[in-house]
């Protein structure tokens, strides 16, 4: 134990190497040696205050010595070396009151020397005193009478380094540097958060495109406003000055029907068109169409443009064969007659029915030297954003007909869309070319006549709503209209005048995409004075009863003859108030609800008699709403609790609008309409 003390630890003599104040023979050692081997790992008491001639020295000849020991424990260069001696020698007759030396502790109180001394030299006096083992030197066997001496273990503690690398960082930067960083992280959390929060939609609804479920509004324009005054004739410029009205209704798209030249325009406007690619001069010139079309871009607003294929187009291109049915008859196989297209709504398929096919070449000449091509590409390039086919029904048997509606739909684009009757769609016998309408056309125009009576518009809607047009999302929308150039005025046709407003509304709560025939909205009548075969329903336009009438008045003398006064004026603004609904609800826009990859039209006819028709639209997880119209002349009281129970009316006369509403005693007065949102 006397060795060299290695370099850089702390070295503890053991107690072999000092002098004891016991005999080695005393019990005490014996009891002490009892104690440590039994417990080794507990800490021992400190050794009992003894007497100061019986005091152990600790390895110390000389306060010289000491000194020079402190100072080598003390000097941070040379070797630390701390000398602790095992000093809990005890009385022979002491026996210790517990085999844990803590408990010794507690029972054998110390003086107050041993409780001066510092805290490491206590646990290191506990440790030499309570971890011991037994000598190997047969020498000390001997003279302790075979009895192994105690001895204790010598700790070596590492000598800790002067400085840690560490030590010399500049701390202060670093906290301050980690402090910002995580602040910054912090901040474009939150940055981020807020901007994702502010970009998301404020509602999520499906998407439409521009023309699927917007309002339309067809124009004659020869019978709408005449802005200079004094032929009679409405024109480009009067259009223009009105659109601030036609904006208040809620249009989004302004369908003009007829402006091309003819001998005889405006009365003969759809015979022997001149060309396709002028505006009848009456009309106004190109510069005052640009001018339209500027403004009504400015409104947000889109223009569609009719295009009279038929009679002024001959074909759809070179090397063409016409064939009458007859002809297309010998191709089809002995099932039956050939259905009509109306009348089914399998005819996309082949069952029961084998549809002929083409069996000669198709040979086309270069459709971009046809005049039909050439007058799409100029009115593109004018800013039209679409084109009613007119007339289309008689071409589709054609054999050029698909190629050339596949190359005129190339060239305007998906942006821009295409328009035709659903003539168009009933006419086409072969497979082709009823592909070809329902991937070509954008919308289908079908006209709705409510003359009659409740059940015969709900059988012409659940026709179209079961039919083909709704067995994919993807086919063509339908254009409902009610009033047309061709057709008397609603208001003239039903039993009370004021009832075309509730029409208007109906078309509006169909599904697809409404069209509004100018007048209509206002409960305009068929001309007074019938001075024109067959054009009466052309009835200049009565700007007395509409908003602003007190710029433009028309002329003393037009081309056709003012209606009489509307039965109940200034209506509106419940169109407005339709079209803003209508904007915002899916349940109204959207044209049917696909589950299983199979589309089903979200609308449904659940009452019609004695005039009144009950039309309910729906949607997965959104409000349903009701539509309630009377159509006759009587007033009527209604118990419909079984189908509805309440709601309350968002859109409807004032004397209604925002009330409450139950189903038990529903009352309509006469060409009364609203709709009403159900309870969920």
């Amino acid at each position: 134990m006397s060795g060299q003390r290695p370099e850089g630890r702390l070295s503890v003599v053991t107690s072999s190497e000092l002098v004891t104040s016991s005999s080695p023979n005393s019990p005490s050692f014996i009891q002490q040696d009892e104690v440590s081997s039994d417990c080794p790992l507990l800490t021992p008491s400190p050794p009992p205050h003894l007497a100061a001639d019986d005091a152990p020295t600790f390895g110390v000849d000389s306060p010289a010595q000491l000194d020079r020991t402190l100072s080598n424990i003390n000097s941070e260069d040379g070797l630390a070396f701390l000398n602790i001696v095992n000093s809990s020698c005890k009385a022979m007759h002491d026996e210790p009151s517990s085999r844990d030396p803590m408990l010794e502790t507690s029972s054998e109180g110390g003086s107050s020397s041993d409780t001066n001394e510092p805290v490491c030299t206590q646990l290191l006096t506990q440790l030499n005193t309570a971890y011991t083992h037994l000598a190997p030197d047969a020498q000390a066997l001997f003279y302790n009478q075979g009895e192994p001496p105690l001895t204790g273990i010598q700790l070596v503690v590492p000598k800790p380094p002067k400085n840690y690398s560490f030590m010399s960082w500049n701390w202060p930067v670093i906290r301050k540097t980690f402090f910002w960083t995580l602040m910054s992280i912090f901040a474009g959390c939150i940055a981020l958060a807020i901007g994702v929060i502010a970009t998301m939609p404020r509602k999520c609804e499906p998407p439409v495109q521009w023309w699927q479920g917007s309002l339309f509004y067809e124009i004659f324009p020869a019978s709408f406003q005449d802005s200079y005054g004094n032929d009679g004739v409405g024109d480009l410029q009067g259009i223009t000055n009105r659109l601030q009205y036609i904006n208040s209704l809620g249009v989004q798209t302004i369908r003009l029907n007829s402006i091309f030249p003819t001998n005889d325009y405006p009365t003969d406007y759809d015979k022997e068109v001149q060309s396709l690619m002028k505006i009848d001069p009456r009309l106004g010139s190109l510069s005052d169409f640009d001018n339209m079309v500027s403004n009504i871009r400015s409104r947000n607003m889109k223009i569609i443009l009719d295009l009279p294929l038929y009679p002024y187009v001959k074909n759809f291109g070179d090397h063409v064969e016409k064939r009458n049915l007859s002809d297309h008859q010998e191709t089809i196989t002995n099932t039956g007659p050939l259905p009509p297209y109306r009348e089914t709504r399998d005819t996309l398929k082949t069952a029961p029915y084998e549809y002929p096919t083409r069996v000669e070449p198709v040979i086309v000449s270069s459709l971009d030297d046809h005049e039909l091509t050439k007058a799409i590409r100029f009115w593109q390039h004018k800013g039209v954003d679409g084109f009613y086919l007119k007339g289309l029904e008689h071409f589709v048997n054609e054999t050029n007909f698909m190629p050339a509606l596949r190359h005129w739909k190339t060239i305007i684009g998906s942006e821009r869309i295409f328009m035709c009757s659903e003539k168009a769609l009933n006419n086409a016998v072969y497979t082709d070319a009823r592909n070809a309408i329902m991937h070509r056309v954008d919308l289908i125009d079908v006209f709705l006549a409510v003359s009659n009576d409740t059940e015969s518009i709900k059988s012409q809607v659940i026709k179209i709503i079961k039919g083909p047009l709704f067995e994919k999302s993807g086919y063509p929308w339908i254009h409902w209209s009610t009033g047309s150039v061709d057709s008397p005025r609603l208001a003239s046709t039903l039993p009370v005048a004021n009832a075309s407003v509730a029409i208007a509304m109906l078309g509006m709560m169909l599904p697809g995409t409404p069209n509004i025939f100018y007048g209509d909205e206002l409960g305009m009548l068929n001309s007074d004075k019938a001075v024109h075969l067959n054009r009466y329903q052309l009835a200049f336009m009565n700007w007395l009863h509409t908003i602003n009438n007190d710029d433009k008045k028309p002329a003393s003398k037009t081309w056709m003859p003012t209606s009489a006064e509307p039965a109940v004026p200034n209506l509106n603004s419940l169109i407005h108030e339709m079209a803003k609904l209508r904007e915002e609800t899916p349940s109204i826009y959207v044209k049917s609800v696909v589950k299983h990859n199979e589309a089903q039209a979200n609308c449904d006819v659940r009452y019609t008699k004695d005039e009144v028709i009950v039309i309910e639209r729906w949607y997965p997880r959104r409000n349903t709403f009701v539509f309630v119209a009377n159509l006759g002349i009587k007033t009527q009281i209604k118990d419909l609790s079984a189908l509805y129970y309440g709601g309350y009316i968002v859109v409807g006369p004032d004397y209604k609008l925002h009330q409450n509403i139950y189903f038990k005693e529903l009352m309509i007065s006469p060409g009364e309409a609203f709709i009403i949102k159900l309870d969920k």
